[in-house]
């Protein structure tokens, strides 16, 4: 069941966790990084950007979210967007859409992935991948849970080229679950049956306050830059390793998929 922050109300909160990945083919390769993610009630935005002096919403602060980022990346709001391309599913609209993702720190992000959770009478009606490559592009996946096991687990074919040492032959198993006290999200990409990758996050709620998000400042100091310089830190120890470059693509499908 959700928190409700006991000072504010509030079902935002901030996870303290560590990113893990590990490859198994073509060559075995590891990594972990701590780091801390935002989930943020999308209807409780604004209130947040007011309440908080170190966060705000579609303006530069030390900790900030615009909408840019996400969705439509036009700037605007997210539940309309949500709801829209929900609909065209003939799915309805959810009673709160929850968002875990990176913050802009000064000013600079890089989401490798969002993640929505779509939630009906306190469950999962819908989940919700945003996945995003350092080439610009993304692509979303919607995924409507259709039972009540927990967690959810979710198979979907590869549609966008992320990692350049990974063909597209490839699908992804997301698992995850309602964020708790401990939030994870786990994504395993397979090829024909034999696992590829491994990725995790794995966080520990606190609330979200500005002496909360003043430790993760000093804890985790130019985290959204670290991210993309780890990001090619790791391929490089990849093309040391002796692993192809995979050339990028063209994308060819829609940016939605629902199936």
């Amino acid at each position: 069941m959700l928190h409700k922050n006991e000072n504010s109300h509030s079902n935002s909160a901030i996870y303290h966790g560590i990113v893990r990945h590990a490859r198994y083919a073509p060559k075995k390769h590891r990594f972990a990084y701590k780091v801390f993610s935002l989930l943020l009630d999308i209807d409780e935005l604004e209130a947040l950007s007011k309440k908080l002096k170190l966060f705000s919403l579609n303006r530069f602060n030390v900790f900030s979210f615009r909408t840019s980022d996400h969705g439509a990346k036009d700037g605007s709001p997210l539940r309309p967007f949500i709801e829209n391309i929900l609909d065209k599913e003939n799915i309805g609209a959810p009673d709160q859409i929850l968002v875990m993702c990176y913050p802009r720190i000064f000013g600079y992000v890089f989401n490798p992935i969002t993640v929505y959770y779509c939630l009906k009478n306190n469950k999962i009606s819908v989940m919700i991948y945003e996945v995003n490559n350092t080439f610009g592009e993304d692509h979303i996946y919607v995924v409507p849970q259709t039972d009540s096991d927990l967690p959810a687990k979710h198979n979907r074919r590869k549609e966008l080229h992320v990692s350049p040492f990974i063909s597209m032959d490839a699908e992804y198993s997301f698992t995850t679950d309602i964020p708790n006290d401990e939030l994870k999200v786990i994504i395993r990409e397979k090829s024909n049956g034999a696992p590829l990758l491994l990725a995790s996050f794995i966080g520990h709620r606190a609330f979200l306050s500005d002496k909360e998000l003043l430790k993760a400042f000093f804890r985790y100091p130019l985290m959204t830059l670290k991210i993309v310089i780890g990001i090619h830190y790791e391929a490089l120890r990849l093309i040391l390793k002796g692993v192809i470059y995979v050339k990028r693509p063209s994308k060819e499908s829609s940016r939605i998929t629902y199936t």
